[in-house]
């Protein structure tokens, strides 16, 4: 029984036969990197606005919540990439359900590699580049967190066998 979607399923498989795996991995990994940075200025903005002048009122209870909105976007960039993946594969034809497409999105971005690889086979290749920028990210992310947490962390220990740092 055809669904009002399977239209654009069936144009949307014409379309990406002409295109070749690495390009599609290509174009998504460069959307993947866009949507990350979006988010991670979103992060700075908070960081730069809220946070460190907080941190520099000593303050640091009042700043904790915003470190803590920091994490959850931060986690929501991931979790957008992955729905994105998610369209693409089933949009296009690669993935025909999107339970199975966001499934094996998240198994894949996250490197943990459940479940079998559903890619057709001359496909394979998006696979690698879906681990790729999960790989990336979560150190992207892992990176700008550690900064933020640096931020409440980073005292200046100065006594008579320590100089002052500068800090």
């Amino acid at each position: 029984m055809p669904t009002a979607a399977q239209p654009v399923l069936d144009e949307s498989k014409i379309l990406i036969s002409d295109i070749s795996p690495l390009l599609f991995g290509g174009i998504m990994l460069i959307l993947m990197m866009t949507t990350h940075a979006i988010f991670t200025e979103i992060v700075a903005y908070i960081r730069d606005r809220r946070i460190e002048p907080l941190m520099a009122k000593k303050r640091v209870l009042a700043a904790r919540p915003y470190l803590y909105l920091c994490n959850f976007l931060l986690l929501t960039a991931h979790l957008a990439e992955i729905t994105l993946w998610a369209y693409a594969l089933s949009l296009t034809g690669l993935v025909p359900d999107f339970h199975k497409a966001l499934f094996f999105s998240g198994s894949t971005y996250t490197t943990l590699g459940y479940g079998n690889d559903i890619m057709p086979e001359d496909w394979n290749s998006v696979t690698m580049v879906i681990a790729i920028s999960g790989m990336f990210t979560i150190a992207w992310t892992t990176s700008f967190i550690m900064g933020l947490i640096g931020l409440f962390h980073n005292r200046t220990v100065t006594g008579p066998d320590r100089p002052e740092t500068g800090r």
